[in-house]
């Protein structure tokens, strides 16, 4: 007789071998797409954000430029324009105001609530705490010209804006954002 082994070989523990080494080879390529899509769930929650803010931002400025209109259009009344915190008090009926300047401060001041898109009865077509103010900064050395500003809750914090309008009125000065216009009247003689 020959000094062979007579054991039998055991292909149920390679087998077992090969199924637990593709058992792992599954769980670390499950673990990679689990990190690809969390990295992808991210870039979406930023881009969601991002993409709040630029409409917020150009929101802003069509209010902004909309004042400026109103107010050159209306330059016998500019000085009735000159107020802070509009948009922040209860709604009122414009239809109701007996001067130019009032009734579209009044119209502004809808807007900067959001008016122009109501959805089961809210208004959602702003800003979020949007207000505005209508300022003279240097009414001395400048008599014609005037500043009007919108701020608004920012999502984010970035830098606090200079603009003087709604500080200390939100969450925090580095999430106001504040979008401005400069208005100059010109002398007519």
């Amino acid at each position: 007789m020959s000094a062979r082994s007579t054991t039998p070989s055991h292909p149920q523990h390679k087998r077992a071998a090969q199924f637990g080494g593709a058992m792992i080879e599954v769980l670390v390529s499950m673990l990679i797409v689990s990190f690809g899509i969390m990295g992808m769930l991210g870039m979406q929650t930023q881009a969601t954000v991002s993409q709040m803010e630029s409409y917020q931002r150009a929101q802003a400025l069509v209010l902004v430029k909309d004042m400026a209109q109103r107010m050159e259009a209306n330059r016998s009344q500019v000085t009735a324009y000159l107020a802070n915190d509009i948009g922040t008090g209860a709604a009122q009926d414009c239809t109701a105001l007996t001067t130019t300047a009032a009734r579209d401060l009044c119209e502004w001041a809808a807007q900067l609530q959001g008016a122009a898109e109501v959805l089961n009865g809210d208004k959602v077509g702003t800003l979020i705490s949007a207000r505005g103010c209508i300022s003279q900064p240097d009414p001395v050395s400048s008599p014609q010209v005037y500043m009007v500003a919108v701020v608004w809750q920012g999502l984010r914090e970035t830098g606090a804006p200079v603009v003087e309008c709604g500080k200390d009125a939100y969450s925090s000065e580095a999430a106001r954002r504040a979008a401005t216009v400069v208005v100059q009247m010109s002398v007519l003689s």
